[in-house]
């Protein structure tokens, strides 16, 4: 992402969700003072500083002073933040067995989308596995889907399963 050429200025546009300053204000301490540098959760809301351990106050803003109300200007909104792609696998080897109970788990998790098979342990090609694993995040073409929860046994470095069958 470009670098901002004033990031006091990016961050002033959202209120402050720490110190319940208003748009247009620098931080302030629980003193009452200029803060010297902007809180975390408000200097996050600009996409671009997101990376930063710290934005420093601008010396023009007098840090260390006391702190007065700094000229009403309109609310930016935040991006919205995208949620991850959870993708589900369930799988049972057996006719006999069933794949229900995994089909809600994955379901109550929030992933989706979701492939099953009813497939041998024998059979080393699972189809919908394949899918599983190739199924792109929004926005990221061909990028590998993120795990959702414990290790699994028998899949690929990095395969993930909520829960395992007697």
């Amino acid at each position: 992402m470009p670098e901002l050429a004033e990031p006091a200025a990016a961050v002033e546009q959202f209120d402050c969700p720490t110190c319940e300053v208003p748009a247009g204000s620098t931080c302030r301490t629980r003193g009452g003072k200029v803060a010297p540098k902007y809180h975390t959760p408000r200097f996050m809301l600009v996409p671009q500083l997101r990376a930063e351990l710290e934005v420093r106050t601008p010396a023009d803003r007098g840090p260390g002073r006391a702190w007065e109300m700094g000229p009403a200007i309109a609310l930016a909104v935040p991006e919205a933040a995208t949620k991850p792609t959870r993708v589900g696998y369930a799988r049972c080897s057996t006719a006999q067995q069933e794949l229900q109970s995994q089909l809600d788990a994955l379901q109550e998790a929030g992933c989706d989308p979701v492939f099953s098979e009813k497939i041998s342990t024998r059979i080393k090609v699972r189809p919908e596995f394949v899918k599983a694993m190739d199924a792109p995040a929004p926005g990221a073409a061909g990028a590998r889907p993120r795990p959702a929860a414990g290790p699994c046994r028998g899949a690929p470095p990095g395969g993930r399963a909520l829960h395992r069958g007697p």
